[in-house]
């Protein structure tokens, strides 16, 4: 292991001299990304025990993943169906096994459970193959309506972004619930399924926020605040987000 570590610490070495004579032996962006960057959040948030107003309370995160699976209300239906939806993050009480497949199975009684979709410099995606009108936050919504069904477990779903990135593609209006639900509905429309007025509701409870980077950072604390915003620097750099 210290081996790899090693390994690691080389290749940020890299990145940091990288001069006209010394390339970097691997493109910054596969360890400056968004996925990194929620990553290392998350990790902090959690061990700070960070409570985002309107969303979730890190001290009571039990468990999270990146990319985990997560079935739809659509991974069955005969007609338009879709795979399973890769989380960028998941959090909350849920079980996962990558050594199987790395299927999301959300406990029960969980009294926790949301997905944080992460952002640099693209948009949300706004359609899948088989329906044009979907965007990815409606994705997700849907797979947390269609896994908890614990009417006491508290749902949410953020999109994480650099602030600027946040306005540029004005995400708050793609996350608004109404437009969701909408979305949502005419998702089941589809695929001529009977929409699941259970589910809606279960959607409709859910906190949605959009998160900047920025904001979240000033969340923690001064010792670390500043290691890890130099991180984010980098990504801004990197993924040229100007």
């Amino acid at each position: 292991m210290k081996e790899i570590v090693e390994f690691f610490k080389q290749i940020l070495h890299s990145i940091e001299s990288e001069t006209k004579n010394n390339v970097s032996n691997v493109n910054p962006t596969e360890i400056f990304n968004e996925g990194w960057m929620t990553r290392l959040l998350v990790h902090q948030s959690i061990k700070e025990k960070i409570k985002i107003d309107g969303l979730i309370d890190f001290s009571k995160v039990k468990n999270w993943s990146s990319e985990g699976l997560i079935s739809s209300p659509f991974v069955k239906t005969k007609k338009n169906k879709e795979g399973y939806t890769h989380t960028d993050i998941a959090l909350g009480d849920f079980t996962i096994n990558y050594e199987n497949r790395g299927d999301i199975i959300v406990a029960k009684k969980a009294t926790t459970f949301g997905i944080i979709e992460a952002k640099m410099k693209s948009n949300l995606s706004q359609r899948t193959t088989n329906a044009l009108n979907y965007n990815q936050a409606s994705r997700n919504l849907a797979c947390i309506a269609e896994n908890v069904k614990n009417e006491s477990c508290q749902t949410f779903f953020t999109v994480v972004a650099p602030r600027k990135m946040i306005d540029k593609h004005d995400i708050k209006s793609q996350v608004e619930r109404d437009k969701i639900i909408h979305q949502i509905s005419n998702r089941y429309k589809l695929s001529e399924l009977t929409v699941d007025m259970e589910l809606i509701n279960r959607a409709k409870k859910c906190n949605i926020k959009v998160l900047s980077y920025e904001d979240w950072i000033d969340l923690l604390s001064d010792k670390n605040k500043g290691v890890i915003n130099k991180f984010y620097m980098n990504c801004l750099k990197w993924n040229r987000v100007k």
